[in-house]
């Protein structure tokens, strides 16, 4: 059952030196910091479940991000959840209809990544209140293997989950 009012949003600028090792570097990108907006929406309901989203960047661009996260905020603080996912669809549109953002892109750069960045956590938030495993965290209990296997049915309840359990980094550059 979908319930609360969102009275918190926060988000964080995470980085991991990639660049110091070449890691993840091309012809294009050749000191990529892999980095991420982390976003947290909390709401007043008495359960304490929060909803996390990301979105990736390579390092200096996320501070931008984040601001736009910031920028965005007035449209997710004070909402009633079950109003948002009622419906989603109008909620996505109202992020990217913002008039004095989307002319800096909606449908690309940062409004996108920033937009990207709070559906996920709405969506992450949404879930767990219906008890359902996420992709995020269901995908990272798999493959990065944070948690033991018999831990992975509950690991959707942490919301800090890349934060606690020190992920010991991925990448998508390819090695022999």
């Amino acid at each position: 059952m979908v319930r609360g009012r969102i009275s918190r949003l926060s988000v964080r600028d995470v980085r991991f030196p990639t660049s110091l090792g070449g890691h993840g570097s091309d012809a294009m990108h050749t000191d990529p910091d892999y980095s991420a907006a982390y976003v947290v929406i909390e709401t007043d309901a008495e359960d304490g479940i929060k909803g996390c989203g990301i979105t990736f960047t390579l390092g200096k661009g996320t501070e931008v991000v984040v601001c736009a996260v910031n920028a965005l905020a007035h449209h997710v603080l004070n909402k009633d959840l079950k109003d948002i996912v009622g419906d989603f669809r109008g909620f996505y549109r109202q992020l990217t209809s913002d008039g004095q953002l989307r002319w800096i892109g909606p449908e690309k750069g940062v409004v996108h990544l920033a937009t990207a960045a709070v559906l996920n956590a709405v969506w992450d938030l949404w879930a767990k209140q219906e008890g359902k495993v996420t992709p995020l965290t269901n995908k990272y209990c798999r493959k990065v293997k944070l948690v033991k296997k018999k831990e992975r049915s509950k690991c959707w309840h942490k919301d800090t989950l890349l934060t606690r359990h020190r992920a010991p980094g991925w990448g998508t550059q390819m090695t022999r």
